[in-house]
């Protein structure tokens, strides 16, 4: 029941960001399978040096190779590369202090620093060597998991997030962010296949590391819904 107070517009937002925001034992439930796929794909990787399905993806990005192609994923690949992770985050974080408090800032950088961290020792782990066939970028370092893909989903998973949950930002808007939220995940991936500097259980790999990193951040948040100022 609606009071004198709270318009039918205010009821149905609320209503939509409750439904958002999965409660601390989702997030937790999130983390345990996210841990689960990433393990079983890094036993993947390291029985095969290259598995039937790196090189059934490997085939099917280098079928489809353009111009128009080549462009949009360098492009998405200087989004995802760590100098405009990092930059990107940055921007977020100013806006989310400001928008949100101090609270969803350091979340959101702790989540990106961490995945770095977590990216950078499980690489000296596994030390696996780059596709041979890569091509048109530089990329250094050990393939798996990926970097790029594992940043990209943190950052752009966090902020998504934060936006989805502030009470002052309509529905539409919240729906665009969300869309333009995986479609750059999705795009960061597919540019480091499309370029061959890595195999695809690398972008599961660090998608799934990724999004346990995103769990455990929301899972600390608490699930708390957050309120513009």
């Amino acid at each position: 029941m609606l009071t004198k107070q709270e318009s039918p517009q205010k009821a149905r937002d609320n209503s939509f960001q409750e439904g958002l925001i999965i409660r601390k034992q989702g997030w937790l439930i999130g983390l345990t399978a996210s841990l689960i796929i990433f393990i079983t794909d890094a036993m993947l990787a390291s029985r095969h040096n290259v598995s039937q399905l790196d090189e059934s993806v490997a085939d099917w990005f280098a079928s489809i190779h353009s111009g128009t192609l080549t462009d949009v994923f360098k492009a998405m690949t200087t989004l995802g590369s760590t100098v405009g992770i990092i930059a990107i985050t940055l921007l977020l974080a100013i806006w989310f202090a400001w928008k949100q408090g101090w609270k969803s800032a350091v979340l959101l950088i702790a989540g990106v620093a961490g995945a770095y961290v977590v990216n950078t020792l499980v690489k000296s782990g596994f030390d696996r060597a780059r596709p041979a066939m890569a091509w048109g970028i530089e990329a250094d370092g050990s393939s798996f998991p990926s970097g790029n893909a594992m940043l990209a989903i943190v950052m752009y998973s966090l902020a998504a997030a934060w936006v989805l949950a502030d009470s002052g930002i309509n529905r539409t808007v919240k729906w665009m962010t969300a869309m333009i939220a995986i479609a750059l995940i999705i795009l960061m991936g597919a540019s480091r296949l499309y370029f061959s500097v890595h195999y695809a259980t690398d972008i599961i790999g660090g998608y799934a590391a990724g999004f346990a990193i995103v769990c455990l951040v929301m899972a600390l948040a608490g699930g708390k819904r957050l309120s513009s100022r």
